[in-house]
Order: C-alpha cells, then sequence, then structure tokens
C-alpha cells in the first residue's frame, strides 16, 4: 500500500490517498524508524482515517483562517459565538494574547 524511499540520507514514504498520489518526508535517517512510520500510515489508511503524521501548520494559522471563514458564512454573533468556544477550547487563559482577524 505504502513504499518507503530514501532520497538522500532521509527516507520518503509514498502512497495513494484518493486516487492521487503523496509524498511526505519521514524526517529520519533510520531505517528501523522510517519502517514504524510507514506502518502507522498503512494502519490509519486502512481505517480511513487521514495521515497521522502531524502537520507544519501553525495552529494559531488554521484558526485564523477558520474564523475568517466563519464571519463571512455565519451571523455576527453566531460568529462570535464560535470564536468564544474556540479560544476557550485551544487556548485557555493564553487567550486574551491572542488575535483574530478583524469582524465584518
Amino acid at each position: 500500500m505504502a513504499s518507503l524511499v530514501r532520497r538522500g540520507k532521509v527516507y520518503y514514504v509514498h502512497f495513494y490517498v484518493n486516487g492521487r498520489k503523496k509524498r511526505v518526508s519521514l524526517q529520519t535517517e533510520s531505517f528501523q524508524i522510517a519502517k514504524e512510520k510507514v506502518r502507522q500510515i498503512e494502519s490509519s489508511l486502512a481505517q480511513g482515517e487521514d495521515c497521522p503524521l502531524p502537520s507544519r501548520t501553525p495552529l494559531t494559522q488554521v484558526l485564523s483562517a477558520y474564523v475568517k471563514h466563519i464571519r463571512t458564512i455565519k451571523t455576527a454573533k453566531s460568529a462570535q459565538t464560535d470564536v468564544y468556544y474556540l479560544r476557550q477550547i485551544f487556548l485557555g487563559q493564553s487567550a486574551r494574547n491572542w488575535r483574530l482577524p478583524a469582524g465584518k
């Protein structure tokens, strides 16, 4: 299902998601660690889950993009409520320092 490839000193995994080929760096030079990561990927793909490898996109960037999106499709009050819950879930007490995109 997935294949392990070494490019230079780093291992990569090649696999297909929805008919499209993906190549992801395993960020390791160790063959044993690479084999274990490939096993995890194959297991998650067999269960219908997405790739289990972590994303490099910062959480604040993802949340800011989501807030900008919900402010365009929801009412002001509904978007404000969603932002309140996002702050509570993801940021807790540090929410005061988090800057969101401006409202409508």
